[in-house]
């Protein structure tokens, strides 16, 4: 019962939390466009439509500014979903910082452009998030080897994107945490919006396996938790098995968690049951990474 109190309490102060600092991906101007511009942007009810100038709301526990020691913090990349029309960014950003944040977590919200039909500016947003994490490691007290990402829906495809298209050491996360993800663009079972939004109305064959992550699983890829509800009539629960499948196939590790109930869309906001397994498992994923 204590769990369930603790999580409401944070879901209805999930606006009190503020951002330690926010950083601009591209201080001089984002090297491509997805065909918007920051007067495109729009803010409504606690969605972000239409992004066009990325951004990192970087979340860290007091500590983090103590000059009397040094604590070295895991962190979270943070991508929420929205079925890459918007993105959540407080049920499935601040309210993620609510969580982790008092726990002795950083969590970096990821403002990603959202994609617009342009299929490789998400993905160049995260990995540049990514970078930027790690250069700033030893001014912000991250500790380099435990920055991790988490992401839903399709934030979670992005996520998944990252963990196995990312193109240097530094945008390698060390881990991932996939959450009702989209995964595949087979259409039996592919979030259909998510994908017309990533890769326009008519995408070709090749598109579509290159955007179905349970095809772009790498033996060098990092370790990654997947969760999901087989309720879950938005993303199917398939996208989540594909991944954990594609995985297993190839040697990579991974975890996969699913419960009976919860639905989609809940990040860190919605009680529902065997939601503090939920929030236990990834806890003690992120601990052991």
């Amino acid at each position: 019962m204590m769990g369930l109190a603790v999580g409401a309490m944070l879901a209805m102060n999930a606006t009190a939390i503020t951002p330690t600092r926010t950083v601009y991906l591209y201080p001089q101007g984002a090297p491509d466009s997805n065909g918007y511009t920051e007067a495109d942007e729009e803010y409504t009810r606690e969605r972000l439509f239409r992004t066009a100038n990325p951004r990192l709301d970087i979340y860290m526990p007091p500590t983090t500014n103590s000059s009397s020691f040094v604590i070295r913090h895991s962190t979270l990349l943070c991508c929420p979903g929205g079925g890459y029309r918007f993105t959540s960014v407080v049920n499935e950003g601040v309210n993620v910082a609510e969580y982790f944040v008092p726990r002795g977590y950083v969590v970096a919200v990821l403002k990603y452009r959202l994609p617009n039909g342009y299929e490789q500016i998400p993905l160049e947003d995260a990995m540049r998030a990514m970078e930027i994490l790690r250069d700033s490691a030893e001014t912000w007290l991250l500790d380099p080897q435990k920055i991790g990402v988490i992401g839903f829906s399709a934030g979670g495809h992005l996520a998944a994107s990252l963990v196995t298209k990312y193109n240097s050491p530094k945008s390698r996360p060390d881990y991932g945490i996939l959450v009702y993800p989209v995964i595949s663009s087979d259409s039996t079972i592919y979030h259909k919006g998510s994908f017309r939004e990533l890769l326009g109305e008519n995408p070709s064959a090749e598109q579509l396996k290159r955007w179905s992550i349970d095809k772009q699983v790498r033996p060098d890829m990092p370790p990654c938790l997947i969760v999901a509800c087989q309720d879950d009539a938005t993303v199917k629960v398939e996208n989540s098995i594909r991944m954990y499948q594609a995985m297993t196939a190839a040697h990579v590790e991974a975890s996969l968690v699913l419960v009976p109930e919860g639905k989609h869309g809940w990040g860190f906001a919605r009680q529902f049951p065997n939601r503090e397994l939920i929030e236990h498992a990834i806890l003690g994923f992120i601990r052991t990474h």
